[in-house]
């Protein structure tokens, strides 16, 4: 095991890192803009650069050393062409298939949604992403009060407490899911950040351990009531699996493109550098020097600046979800 979250819940290396942590470190992982983002580092390297320029560690007055310097990084910008191609099949591999494969795709997705419609009695479940997943939460928290309700009656404290602990912990992450992806869309960061660290395999495995514990005095109507919200957890952690695939996609592609946007102004611009500079030392003063290498370097760093953004995200994304099914390797449960 890893360090504690807190007293209580303990953490696993591996995997999810529960959302208490800084504000800061959530922002820059998860939650700011990767524009901001973007923009807040290279503002860092344009001013790491003046620094050590007016320092006197750049000779900025000799164009062979800030022309090497900035040819140099456009070498390393090269292999970017590369990692694009790569992303992009990474996402064709998932979006492409001869028809019979396509078939069994969307055979799957609409048998997956008619199970659903049939466990949360919907005669027809949303299109968006977004509210399909919300109504799924929706009907795991009304199944959970129904299981509640149902216990009531058997006179058991010792069940009635553990339901009524499970009821609450399922109504608070719902009701925090659903303000969340309220108005959420698909492309958006906050439509995806809504379920990270909600209804994990915890969930799932606390249910079936209650009702093994109480299967004696339990009736029929209400373990049927417990395989009801099993099921439907079930569905969840799929739909929720499902929503994260789909937006990766989505953010991959995205990445794909914004980086053949960066790259051609920056393979440009440093070509022009290159070829510029010796003209330039005989017009500016080295303080004017010393901002236009830095400006240059920056420019030239904007595709690395980018993909860290970028990948920073998808990679936390990646394993704050890892823990998919009836598995929870980041938390030890006391039986």
């Amino acid at each position: 095991m890893g360090t504690p979250i807190d007293e209580e819940t303990p953490q696993s290396d591996l995997v999810h890192e529960r959302l208490r942590e800084s504000p800061v470190k959530r922002w820059l992982l998860l939650d700011g803009s990767r524009f901001v983002l973007v923009a807040l580092v290279s503002a860092v390297v344009f001013s790491v650069c003046v620094a050590i320029g007016f320092a006197g560690y750049i000779p900025v007055t000799d164009p062979a050393t800030a022309t090497t310097l900035v040819g140099s990084i456009v070498g390393g910008t090269l292999p970017f062409i590369t990692i694009v191609l790569a992303i992009n099949q990474l996402v064709l591999s998932q979006e492409m298939g001869w028809p019979s494969d396509l078939q069994d795709r969307f055979d799957g997705m609409v048998s997956f949604r008619r199970e659903v419609e049939t466990v949360t009695g919907s005669s027809i479940s949303p299109a968006s992403p977004a509210d399909f997943l919300q109504s799924i939460v929706s009907a795991v928290a009304d199944q959970a009060e129904t299981l509640q309700s149902a216990v009531e009656p058997l006179d058991d404290p010792e069940l009635s407490s553990s339901i009524g602990e499970l009821v609450g912990a399922i109504e608070d992450e719902g009701e925090q899911v659903n303000e969340a992806l309220e108005g959420a869309d698909l492309g958006t960061f906050e439509a995806l950040s809504a379920v990270l660290g909600h209804f994990n395999g915890a969930h799932l495995y606390a249910v079936r351990m209650i009702r093994e514990k109480h299967d004696d005095v339990l009736s029929d109507d209400v373990v049927e009531r417990f395989e009801t919200l099993i099921e439907l957890l079930g569905h969840l952690a799929v739909a929720r699996q499902t929503f994260k695939t789909m937006y990766m996609q989505h953010e991959l592609a995205y990445l794909s493109k914004l980086l053949l946007y960066v790259g051609f102004p920056t393979l440009l611009g440093g070509g022009i550098f290159m070829m510029t500079y010796g003209r330039i030392i005989e017009t500016l003063p080295t303080p004017g020097l010393v901002f236009v290498v830095s400006a240059a370097v920056t420019l030239v760093f904007l595709p690395f600046v980018v993909l860290l953004a970028y990948t920073l995200r998808i990679a936390t994304i990646t394993s704050r979800t890892a823990d998919f099914g009836p598995f929870v390797p980041r938390v030890d449960i006391e039986e």
